[in-house]
């Protein structure tokens, strides 16, 4: 059953610049789909507007159902300076109306999900980048939410430290299975992550391949040197080599 369905979409900016033209997909309900194509062809544009950050030139969002709750991890952690690890994972909860204490109490249980017990008086400042992004991570999956955003989490991170969170967010998708979003410009992440990678033109970005990946999971390291992953890799780099000359 889709969970998402996106109709036509398009966005024009005031400054004339055309960000997506004509994206059109479905996502299925619980599914991890990347989105990946080139700088600037409207990857991280359609994140915000199924997030309600940003609102279409033309097209539709259909949700199967209620909206659900969303989650959103940006590129950068984007945490408050001043607060504890503790204290940024809450904000939501509180802001939501959930008592300082229990907010905390669920701020500490999403800590430990993504590695983090025992950190959460830490300040930002004291800890590492993929300790930070651990905490965003946290902080969007306090809520439990229905669908997840990602827009290139990871692309800062060291390959050792990516490679980590990789397994450490699947870990996570897959015990409580939230439709997934995931924006990347690395065609291996992708493909190590995702069931589908559905590759965008050059602005304005549309679909021009979808690609199913059927590997099962766990998947590990061997993974990422199999047949089967380079295959999938090679496609998702021939459509793209192929959209944008």
């Amino acid at each position: 059953m889709p969970a998402l369905t996106l109709t036509h979409l398009s966005r024009t900016f005031a400054n004339g610049t055309a960000a997506l033209g004509d994206l059109s997909a479905t996502i299925a309900d619980g599914a991890f789909v990347s989105l990946v194509g080139p700088s600037g062809c409207g990857k991280s544009t359609a994140l915000r507007i199924i997030a309600g950050l940003d609102e279409p030139s033309a097209g539709a969002i259909e949700w199967q159902g209620a909206r659900p709750e969303i989650g959103f991890v940006f590129q950068e952690p984007t945490l408050m300076a001043w607060a504890s690890a503790g204290r940024n994972v809450a904000l939501p909860l509180e802001l939501e109306g959930v008592a300082r204490a229990a907010a905390a109490a669920q701020a500490r249980t999403a800590l430990a999900n993504v590695g983090l017990a025992g950190f959460e008086k830490s300040l930002p400042r004291e800890l590492s980048g993929g300790m930070r992004m651990r905490v965003s991570i946290a902080r969007a999956l306090v809520a439990e939410p229905g669908a997840l955003l990602m827009d290139e989490p990871f692309a800062a991170l060291d390959e050792f430290t990516r490679a980590k969170l990789n397994d450490d967010l699947l870990a996570l998708w897959t015990a409580q299975r939230f439709t997934t979003l995931f924006v990347t410009h690395s065609v291996f992440e992708s493909v190590y992550l995702s069931q589908r990678i559905i590759v965008l033109s050059g602005r304005p970005g549309r679909v021009v391949a979808d690609i199913a990946n059927p590997a099962p999971y766990p998947r590990g390291q061997a993974y990422r040197t199999s047949p089967e992953f380079n295959a999938v890799a090679r496609d998702v780099l021939a459509a793209l080599t192929e959209a944008h000359g």
